[in-house]
């Protein structure tokens, strides 16, 4: 169960007239929105609970952004991506409560509450956790010494697809134990996923040949020793992949590779001899940055993919959705993001999901009307 905790938050000193609501299309445009009701004393400076429905978790951590970069307002704000937007803003103690709901394909994370701290590795300065599950291994994010350090609490549970009975839905409110002030945010790609990386030259399965290279090697324990040799080692094979899959996105081959001739470097070889192929077939040159970030999410299974029916997400907004919003207090704003352009929310299901949920917000709380930022040009 997800509990406020420590120190006293004030509540904020002031109150938005209606709860706005502000649709992004990358998630992590949420952010801005986030920071400038801080600013504005919508919300308290420090203790905020984030309640994220989401196909993914998006807690990652930049692996070379440091801990006073995330300290920095919001000249943080150009240096997040989709997926690592959450935890540098908890760095900076702004959200210290972060609530994933997840939908059933969705198991990047096992269900349960678990309290960890992120702040900087005092060697380096990067903003690091001393979590030690496999999300953040895979990343090479876990130190276990941090300084300037904070706690954050981290709730996970499943909101499901099926129908859903009022039981069910009363003691999920009970276990994410939700009070004010809170944020509510919503990715469309909670409702139907997809895993644009999938789709990268197909024909090969590159996404399957991406693994046995990316694989994580999980340590055999818990100790603290073994577990900072293995993000060692991580680091490593991910500094070796950069670098290899720089060169080929330079100079096309590996030919005149003058680094180390790894097992690594045997591998990635071998895969670019297969795709460089495919590519002269399709008469395209590869985008081998591209394939480099899809490797980054081959590892602990991928990403998940699940293309709702039409039926299964309004099911999942009327039976899931909207009886959990009803038993919860209401937020002090709300963001939503589309996550279309990149392939996470299918393009073509895009437009009545966001209805469907703007629908649903304005049927439970009384909310201005949606500011639709996604279609102007993002400015910090």
């Amino acid at each position: 169960m997800a509990e406020n905790t420590g120190d006293i938050v004030l509540p904020p000193t002031k109150r938005f007239r209606k709860i706005p609501i502000y649709v992004v299309e990358e998630h992590n445009d949420a952010l801005q929105f986030i920071y400038s009701a801080i600013g504005g004393k919508k919300l308290p400076l420090e203790g905020t609970t984030l309640l994220h429905l989401d196909a993914h978790p998006d807690m990652l951590i930049d692996r070379k952004l440091k801990g006073t970069e995330a300290r920095a307002g919001r000249n943080l704000l150009p240096l997040l991506q989709i997926e690592n937007w959450i935890v540098p803003a908890a760095a900076a103690g702004h959200i210290a409560y972060v609530v994933w709901l997840r939908p059933p394909w969705a198991k990047q994370f096992r269900d349960g509450t678990r309290a960890f701290h992120v702040g900087d590795q005092p060697t380096t300065g990067l903003l690091r956790v001393d979590s030690t599950e496999p999300y953040y291994l895979s990343d090479a994010l876990y130190s276990s010494h941090l300084i300037n350090k904070r706690k954050l609490t981290f709730t996970v549970a499943e909101l499901s697809d099926m129908s859903t009975s009022k039981q069910t839905i009363q003691e999920l409110a009970e276990t994410i134990n939700i009070s004010q002030p809170y944020v509510l945010d919503i990715d469309l790609d909670f409702f139907s996923t997809g895993n644009p990386f999938l789709l990268q030259y197909e024909n090969i399965g590159l996404y399957d040949l991406l693994e046995p290279i990316f694989e994580l090697k999980l340590p055999e324990s818990d100790d603290e020793k073994e577990m900072e040799k293995a993000v060692e080692l991580r680091e490593r094979q991910l500094e070796e992949l950069e670098k290899l899959f720089l060169y080929l996105e330079e100079h096309g081959n590996l030919e005149k590779y003058e680094g180390e001739k790894t097992e690594l470097f045997d591998k990635v070889s071998r895969l670019s001899d297969v795709v460089i192929a495919e590519a002269e077939k399709l008469g395209e040159p590869p985008d081998w940055w591209l394939v480099f970030a899809a490797g980054c999410t081959r590892d602990q299974g991928g990403l998940p993919h699940h293309t709702s029916s039409e039926e299964q997400i309004r099911n999942m907004i009327t039976s899931g959705l909207k009886p959990l919003l009803q038993r919860l207090p209401p937020p002090v704003l709300i963001t939503v993001a589309r996550s279309t352009e990149d392939g996470y929310c299918p393009p073509h299901q895009v437009e009545l999901i966001q209805s469907l949920v703007l629908q649903t917000l304005s049927e439970v709380y009384d909310t201005d009307e949606p500011a639709l930022h996604y279609l102007r040009v993002n400015t910090y």
